[in-house]
């Protein structure tokens, strides 16, 4: 048996054509740019002062607000998650205040 196929087909195999030029990339131009905000309507009720200093860095007043109602353990799972996946700097002697501050939203009820 001859190899002379077998040796043709694997120089073939091995001849790749040149990779074909790619255009340099065009320059891109970054400006700065600016949007308003809708202003922000909804407060929290001054018995939920904790959720301010804890909470608003992040979510805003009207979405602490219209958050479904959620028993203790989901909201101390939540607690626990900001802290941990999220990096708040929650202390965590401020979560029984936190939680009942939760509870207690006028959305809570």
């Amino acid at each position: 048996m001859t190899r002379a196929p077998l040796v043709a087909l694997l120089l073939l195999g091995a001849c790749q054509r040149a990779p074909e030029a790619t255009p340099a990339p065009t320059a891109i131009a970054l400006t700065s740019q600016s949007i308003t905000l809708p202003p922000e309507t909804a407060t929290l009720p001054a018995s939920a002062e904790i959720l301010t200093t804890n909470c608003t860095a992040c979510h805003s007043a009207e979405q602490l607000l219209t958050q479904p109602k959620l028993d203790a353990k989901t909201w101390t799972t939540e607690i626990g998650k900001m802290r941990t996946a999220y990096k708040a700097s929650i202390d965590p002697k401020d979560d029984p205040r936190i939680l009942a501050a939760l509870l207690t939203l006028p959305n809570q009820k």
